[in-house]
């Protein structure tokens, strides 16, 4: 059994419309900071530290990283969502994409949620990938095999331990939900 933890960024100082790759916000330092003390307590030492190359799931991953004295391995797998480039097209194509089917997206965003179940169902140990609200939403969506897009509201900086047995994927624990949808 490989445990897992999927930890969403914190707060982007940015919003998906504004910035392809913002930093985090001043709460989003703080999301990450109470993460890392959370994460402490539940993560056996020697585990792999995993990121989105994205700057905001760098920075919610860094205090954890810095505690253990181990550093990020950037993995492009756990990035966000591939998204048209320009910032205008942005904020409408994600609120169609949340309100739709994962079967009904395009060929690359096909290949990038096959890519995310391939990458965690390859790990062997113990990791923690710090990453994005859909990359979460994509491992429910193969858990539950419903074909919503939206499964969950994962708060920023919040935790969601995973539990894989060869093909047994199961959450051992979700983290905080958002009362609303994100940015």
């Amino acid at each position: 059994m490989s445990a897992i933890w999927l930890v969403r960024h914190g707060e982007a100082a940015a919003g998906f419309s504004e910035d392809v790759d913002p930093a985090l916000s001043e709460l989003g330092q703080t999301q990450a900071a109470a993460a890392a003390r959370a994460l402490a307590e539940q993560v056996p030492v020697g585990a792999a530290l995993l990121t989105s190359p994205k700057r905001r799931a760098i920075q919610t991953g860094e205090p954890f990283a810095l505690r253990r004295g181990v550093a990020l391995q950037v993995d492009p797998r756990f990035v966000e969502l591939p998204s048209p480039g320009e910032l205008e097209a942005r904020k409408p194509w994600l609120q169609e994409v949340l309100q739709g089917t994962w079967s009904a997206l395009p060929e690359p965003v096909q290949q990038w949620r096959r890519d995310i179940v391939a990458a965690i169902q390859a790990l062997q140990h113990p990791s923690v990938i710090f990453t994005h609200f859909l990359v979460i939403n994509a491992v429910a969506a193969h858990l539950s095999g419903d074909d919503a897009v939206v499964q969950c509201l994962p708060a920023n900086g919040s935790i969601h331990h995973l539990e894989v047995t060869g093909a047994d994927w199961r959450w051992a624990s979700r983290g905080e939900m958002l009362k609303s949808v994100v940015n």
